[in-house]
């Protein structure tokens, strides 16, 4: 075949012409996506706790109450009250706290939702500018979801930048192809753009999790660009093949792997779709989509780059490549001490796991550090306040007028404040903070037996710390529930792909071992599971699995000679493993401690997972499957 005849048959200009445009009609749509970071965005609109707390707000604009917080003893003039109630958004001043001594707070009630930071954050900016010469500043739901939406945000540019830039550098350093590793990217950010222009279409907004696909499939994508460019140059180099051939060759090779590695993340994602967590399932829908879409795009765009650029840039050596070809007889010679090391650490993981326990305090993933946060631990602390309150409404509002002038109030309870506007409806601030389970326990079932000893009637709960118990409850449900459709959809993917049973439960052995390390790594230093362990531990077999799929697919091509298998596949393998680990890193900068417990948890897992799939895997291959089973592939 000659140059000419290859390149007729792959129609680079058309193929070029027609991502580009795509690729512009997808960035446009995805301009219009938004990002919901709070816990509606998480437990979903049509969550029955989040109806019934829309319920109130509804008919209430005192639930959720922006405070303005002063040094002690100082009070707002009535110049500047009369400025912030004028201000858009601002319904009216609902009650000052002053004592002697302890800070100034000043309420305000809302007409806006004061969760959705879209419609909070220029009343806010307003607000701020008129206290920039006082000593007070702002807390209440709507300071900090605003607050924390915009860290959020930073931190998800800055780590989408940091990734992007981690993963360019190691790819140009490994392969010695600076002005490659650019280009590479291309058709990565290219499907990214696909995947979310699609999801677009399902959502309006991204939640949380599903923000951060874009920073993760930057590294997943990637790696079908590293296993096209190390077979081509591995066709080159070894096999004499002209660059037209080598790339043609290499993309007839990969397409069934690189099919299979896609679509073992992709069903690994959509089992996050089985959650009870709305959050949960956005990443489910979010990270498949993008996932299919780079598979698309680094499928058709990759191999007419390969095709265009200077030929030099294929025909260099990597820096690891020699220690690959001879890592797999190293590996081999020593393969029963260290599966035997590996299984001893699993065995103790597994006394660690069964002293894991969740956190039970969800506010632990917001950015502690938050000036808003920090005044609602002040007011807490000094007036028994909580600037998100349990919400208790009675049937009868006669019920709450006798509640409220009770003098004898059971110990967890600092407060009790009538809600403006609602007959029957009482906000509860507990003396604990009510976002950790037990204190909410312990305080709802203070009020029950208070109540009832009062003889009053029916009442139900509602209000912030609501919304985290009920978040609190679908973790549990999750976390049983998600990873056995994970395990059982990537199973029956590989079984169809390789129409084997054997060789799925091989490629998965070493992924479980390296997952149940890091769950028994976090129950024995104390670290507690948490939504954001819940969301890895799919993506990490989705993400893990493909290095296994790459190994297997040449071990048959070379019909189990493990250094031909290692000196084409096994850099590749490496090099995809850190690059997806690069990307999860990034987040470890953030300063969102969700973000940070993501990034560190998904990137210790990876590492484990490659580690033990270059050595179990191909010790596994060699003792269990037969000769002729490799040859007939």
């Amino acid at each position: 075949m000659t140059d000419g005849q290859t390149q007729r048959r792959w129609p680079i200009l058309q193929l070029l012409v027609v991502g580009a445009l795509v690729t512009a009609f997808a960035v446009f749509s995805v301009s219009h996506l938004q990002v919901e970071a709070d816990v509606y965005g998480l437990l979903g609109h049509d969550d029955p706790e989040v109806a019934k707390f829309a319920a109130l707000a509804n008919v209430t604009s005192g639930l959720e109450e922006l405070l303005v917080v002063c040094e002690p003893e100082y009070l707002l003039g009535q110049e500047t009250v009369g400025q912030i109630e004028a201000t858009p958004g601002i319904d009216s001043s609902t009650r000052v706290f002053l004592r002697q001594g302890l800070s100034t707070v000043q309420g305000f009630s809302l007409t806006v939702d004061p969760a959705d930071w879209h419609e909070t954050a220029p009343l806010l900016a307003s607000i701020r500018a008129m206290l920039t010469d006082s000593p007070c500043g702002l807390t209440g739901t709507p300071a900090v979801v605003h607050d924390m939406q915009s860290r959020l945000n930073t931190d998800l540019l800055t780590a989408l930048a940091l990734a992007t830039v981690l993963v360019s550098l190691m790819f140009a350093f490994v392969y010695r192809i600076g002005w490659l590793a650019p280009l590479m990217l291309l058709p990565v950010g290219a499907g990214i753009a696909w995947g979310l222009a699609a999801f677009g279409m399902l959502r309006s907004e991204l939640t949380l999790f599903a923000a951060t696909v874009p920073t993760l499939l930057v590294g997943v994508g990637i790696d079908h660009c590293i296993h096209l460019i190390q077979s081509t140059r591995y066709s080159m180099t070894l096999d004499g093949n002209s660059r037209f051939d080598a790339v043609l060759f290499a993309w007839q090779r990969l397409l069934r792997p690189i099919t299979l590695a896609s679509m073992t993340t992709a069903v690994t994602f959509l089992s996050l779709t089985v959650a009870g967590l709305k959050g949960l399932v956005d990443l489910g829908w979010a990270g498949a989509l993008v996932t299919l879409g780079v598979y698309a795009a680094c499928i058709a765009l990759l191999p007419a780059i390969l095709l265009l650029v200077p030929e030099k840039w294929l025909a260099r050596g990597a820096v690891l490549d020699l220690p690959m070809q001879t890592i797999g007889a190293s590996l081999q010679a020593r393969a029963r001490p260290l599966i035997a090391a590996f299984l001893l650490v699993g065995a103790v993981s597994v006394y660690g796991i069964s002293q894991l326990e969740l956190l039970s305090d969800n506010r632990l993933l917001e950015s502690g550090e938050l000036p808003s946060l920090q005044l609602q631990d002040r007011i807490a602390e000094e007036h028994g306040l909580s600037s998100s309150p349990m919400l208790l409404q009675f049937a009868a509002p006669g019920d709450a007028i006798e509640l409220l002038a009770e003098p004898d109030r059971p110990a967890p309870i600092a407060n009790l404040l009538a809600v403006q506007g609602v007959g029957g409806l009482l906000q509860v601030h507990p003396v604990e903070n009510p976002f950790l389970r037990h204190n909410y326990e312990e305080t709802v079932a203070a009020l029950d037996a208070w109540i009832g000893g009062l003889g009053l009637g029916e009442y139900d709960l509602s209000g912030a710390p609501a919304l985290n118990e009920r978040l609190n409850a679908l973790i549990y449900r999750d976390l049983r529930l998600i990873l056995p459709f994970a395990l059982t959809g990537i199973l029956v993917v590989l079984a169809i792909g390789t129409r084997s049973l054997l060789r799925p439960c091989l490629v998965l052995l070493p992924l479980l071992l390296a997952l149940v390390w890091l769950t028994g790594t976090m129950g024995i230093f104390g670290f507690a599971a948490s939504v954001v362990t819940v969301a890895i531990m799919p993506m990490v077999l989705g993400i893990g699995v493909d290095g296994g799929v790459h190994l297997l697919a040449a071990w048959d091509r070379h019909r189990g000679d493990l250094q031909g298998m290692f000196a084409e596949t096994g850099l590749a393998v490496v090099v995809t493993v850190m690059t997806s680990v690069a990307a999860f890193a990034a987040f470890m900068i953030s300063k969102s401690p969700s973000l940070v417990q993501f990034g560190s948890q998904a990137a210790m897992t990876l590492i484990g997972c490659l580690v033990v799939t270059l050595v179990i895997l191909p010790y596994l291959f060699r003792r269990l499957l037969r000769d002729n089973d490799a040859t007939a592939r």
